[in-house]
């Protein structure tokens, strides 16, 4: 962990305090009706050299260069976040059942009994679990905000996806393996009538599957999995030289191994974790480059990066332009670097 905390907050690039915790400091930048201190601007800093300084895949010279590039637009995604969580606000959204939700995977997945000895563990490694719910709530009102307003608004046709795979075919050469979904309950901790009230919900999303109801509206509503936004995709489970996937549990195995393409199972228990579990196969793969069904997800979120950067930092662009935003220290790297009209905000036509 650095631990625990790592696992989920892996894709947040940018930490910064708790916004309770603001200590008197030198005012970087006004936002709005809100204020950037230099004492923020500085731990995020220091939070980027830890995080580079404990990743085992870097060399001290790839940290190095990676902190030359990150570090002048420190100030810049302070604003960005801040902007983004005003917009939140205004827009009456909310991330308080993902963020429980998510902690409530992390206790799970460290075999945690309770809430409290999860942060008690993350405080003995230095780790506020506040400012984690603070991080979560964050990375999901920022990926609310872009849903609404910049890549929900991106259209991706599959003869797009087929043309940009034909083109890159080498890239999806893939060793024997599978694609699995998963609809997962937690019943660890739970007392006997709680536990059967989960297994008749795990029976119902059974059930509704069994009459063709579609698999990833089911895993959004249902599972409590972290892949359930995405549809209960686990993605493409490589098969390694002893024949097996890596699953938690026999049964898992076996049903990686012998399901056919579109099967689901039945309810089955994963001790490990003290889940419900249903597995879907959705694509089997003997080896040599994927067909483009099983490429897909993969295609669609390389197009969708490569579309939806532009896109973002020209929302962002257009919120200073709407609000106000004054530096008092430092650089924003993201401010226009002329006047702003209504056309240079615009997003671009797909």
């Amino acid at each position: 962990m650095r631990k625990i905390a790592a696992v989920v907050l892996a894709a947040i690039t940018l930490a910064s305090p708790a916004f309770s915790q603001k200590v008197i400091s030198q005012i970087a930048a006004k936002v709005n009706k809100d204020i950037i201190l230099e004492s923020e601007v500085r731990k995020a800093l220091e939070d980027l050299k830890l995080d580079l300084s404990q990743d085992p895949k870097l060399t001290k010279q790839q940290q190095q260069q990676i902190l030359d590039q990150r570090a002048p637009h420190i100030l810049r995604d302070l604003i960005d976040k801040q902007l983004i969580i005003q917009q939140a606000t205004d827009m009456g959204l909310d991330a308080n059942l993902e963020v429980a939700k998510q902690i409530e995977q992390l206790r799970i997945q460290y075999n945690f009994p309770t809430e409290d000895a999860l942060a008690a563990a993350m405080a003995q490694q230095g780790t506020s679990i506040d400012d984690v719910k603070d991080q979560l709530r964050y990375k999901s009102l920022r990926s609310q905000v872009m849903r609404r307003e910049v890549t929900g608004k991106i259209v991706i046709t599959t003869e797009e996806m087929k043309a940009y795979y034909d083109a890159h075919k080498q890239d999806f050469e893939k060793p024997p393996g599978v694609g699995l979904g998963i609809i997962a309950i937690s019943i660890e901790g739970l007392s006997d009538a709680e536990a059967e009230a989960k297994k008749k919900t795990m029976a119902e999303a059974l059930e509704k599957l069994k009459r063709g109801e579609d698999f990833g509206e089911i895993a959004r509503k249902y599972s409590e999995d972290q892949t359930a936004q995405a549809g209960g995709d686990l993605g493409f489970i490589e098969k390694n030289d002893d024949g097996t996937y890596g699953l938690a549990t026999p049964e898992m195995e076996e049903t990686a191994s012998k399901l056919s393409k579109g099967q689901i199972t039945d309810i089955l228990t994963n001790p490990v974790n003290h889940t419900l579990v249903i597995l879907k196969v959705f694509e089997r793969h003997n080896g040599g480059i994927l067909p483009f069904e099983l490429a897909q997800n993969e295609i669609f979120g390389e197009l969708m990066d490569e579309r939806a950067e532009p896109r973002v930092r020209s929302y962002l662009t257009k919120l200073r332009a709407e609000g106000f935003v004054e530096v008092l220290q430092g650089v924003d790297t993201g401010a226009a670097t002329g006047p702003v009209r209504a056309s240079d905000t615009a997003l671009p036509r797909n």
